[in-house]
């Protein structure tokens, strides 16, 4: 009977070892619990980690769904799950499901659409340009969409899923970038950086007259010849006034030589007299060259304003010589080289004239001595122009012409040969070489890197070519008027000179306006 008893208890104790193993194993399979996932947001196809507790390691065992819709798991541990967003899921929270038993996210995994730019405008512009750029898919909010130009961060000032409103930053040509969240959209086309150009007034009121003074307290009679300093300096030929005026840096007139009686005479400061000066020029020592035109002089007058005359004998006519001994007929502009020689556009001569230091003149260029006028390109007296007008330098001593009947603007080597660089036919077109158009240019600079400006007279207009030719519009309308502004919104009255600074500053002499213009490129 104990033996009976004692096998009883045997197998109870043995069912009951069975019911506890089967319980061991239901509690070997505990919850699964998420602890957190990265990244937390992404487009269809992301490789999203979650960590957390009690996965399978068997891969598909693990059931996961973002916001319902099942994912591949591509890689499994008892803390690691490694999944892919799958197609279609939309933002909500992340389920992993073992053995039945199913755990969620705190967070939400947010799923992001792809953005895309299909566009934007206006397509080049400087910094501070408001662009907006078209696509889909951008955030609707701002701080979410991080847009750059050719890797440069722009300010983002408004946005909607469609469009985004921004500010170019300062940079270079290149493409424009989208990112919102993790996700990055290129455009297509490059945003082109132009320089930002501003027009103001240095000097003048705008009323023809004659006044010392500073800014618009000044005032001037249809100027005419720009040149600068190495200190910033302004001289100008003021025509109506026949004066030589200077403006300094903080944009104060005085005036340097001339009574303001048309006549000839040397002399010192308001002693000396000017017909019609046109053209200037100033040197490396601060001297300053005149285009005395109805004089058919060319003047010089030193910093402390004492007036000479450095060549021609005051009545029109070509002849080459030392001094006085030389004739012009209306020399008009003037630039100075390295070493102290002047050029001269000899207007109604039609040719390019050069005086040393020590007042040798010699024709370089034009078939003045047969008193025609024309276009033909070709070396020294082959070469023909028609009135030439504003003239320039290069270190290298070539001479950049503004052929002023021809509308073109010409090359003229150290050698004497002519060659055109810019410019066909009366009219106005931006473009290369011959394919632009100007309407009577008259003044010219350059800038160190070899670009030049020109005061575009009839186009109310001042262009720039580039050394290899290409002509563009830096600043004016084409309408004639007055008008501060930016680029082709600012507005001249017959721009005549043009002179720059160390600094790329361009100074313009706006002749019917009766004031000195300042053209700063950022």
């Amino acid at each position: 009977m104990k033996i009976v008893v004692y096998a009883k208890a045997v197998l109870l104790m043995a069912v009951l070892l069975v019911f506890n193993s089967c319980n061991d194993d239901d509690s070997g399979t505990a919850s699964p619990s998420i602890t957190d996932f990265s990244p937390t947001e992404g487009i269809e196809g992301t490789t999203v980690t979650i960590n957390g507790t009690n996965f399978s390691t068997i891969a598909s065992e693990n059931i996961v769904k973002f916001n319902g819709t099942t994912a591949n798991v591509t890689a499994a541990s008892t803390t690691t799950l490694t999944v892919t967003v799958p197609a279609g899921a939309t933002t909500g929270k992340i389920t992993v499901e073992v053995n039945l038993q199913t755990t969620t996210s705190s967070g939400d995994f947010k799923v992001l659409a792809v953005p895309a730019i299909t566009g934007f405008t206006p397509m080049e512009g400087s910094e501070g340009t408001t662009v907006t750029i078209t696509g889909t898919n951008f955030s609707t909010v701002i701080s979410e969409n991080i847009v750059m130009f050719n890797g440069e961060a722009a300010s983002v000032t408004g946005t909607t899923a469609t469009t985004l409103t921004v500010t170019a930053p300062s940079g270079t040509t290149g493409k424009i970038t989208v990112q919102v969240g993790t996700q990055k959209t290129t455009s297509l086309d490059d945003f082109v950086y132009k320089p930002l150009v501003t027009v103001s007034t240095l000097a003048g009121s705008g009323i023809a007259g004659f006044a010392d003074g500073t800014g618009t307290a000044a005032q001037f009679d249809r100027p005419y010849g720009v040149a600068l300093d190495a200190n910033g300096n302004v001289y100008v030929a003021d025509g109506v006034n026949q004066r030589i005026r200077k403006i300094t840096t903080g944009g104060a007139v005085s005036t340097l030589a001339g009574s303001g009686t048309a006549g000839f005479a040397d002399g010192i400061g308001a002693t000396a007299q000017f017909r019609n000066p046109t053209g200037i020029a100033v040197d490396a020592s601060g001297n300053v060259y005149v285009g005395d035109v109805t004089n058919n002089r060319i003047r010089k007058i030193t910093p402390n304003g004492v007036v000479s005359t450095l060549a021609g004998d005051g009545t029109s006519g070509l002849a080459d010589g030392t001094g006085t001994a030389a004739k012009f007929s209306s020399p008009s502009g003037l630039t100075v080289d390295a070493a102290g020689n002047v050029y001269v556009c000899d207007r109604e001569n039609n040719c390019i004239r050069k005086i040393t230091p020590d007042g040798v003149v010699s024709t370089l260029a034009g078939d003045g001595a047969a008193g025609t006028f024309g276009y033909v390109d070709g070396v020294g007296t082959a070469a023909r122009f028609t009135q030439p007008q504003g003239i320039t330098v290069d270190p290298a001593g070539n001479l950049y012409v503004v052929d002023y009947g021809n509308h073109r603007i010409r090359k003229v080597t150290s050698g004497g040969v002519v060659t055109t660089l810019a410019g066909s036919s009366k009219g106005f077109a931006d473009g290369i070489g011959i394919a632009a158009k100007f309407d009577y240019p008259l003044g010219i600079a350059r800038d160190t890197e070899g670009n030049l400006y020109v005061a575009d007279y009839n186009n109310q207009r001042i262009r720039k070519i580039t050394p290899s030719g290409e002509v563009s519009t830096l600043a004016g309308s084409g309408t004639q008027g007055f008008v501060d502004g930016t680029g082709i919104t600012a507005q001249f009255e017959g721009p005549f000179g043009v002179g720059i600074d160390v600094s790329g500053n361009l100074y313009v002499s706006d002749r019917l306006g009766h004031r000195i213009r300042k053209i700063t490129i950022q």
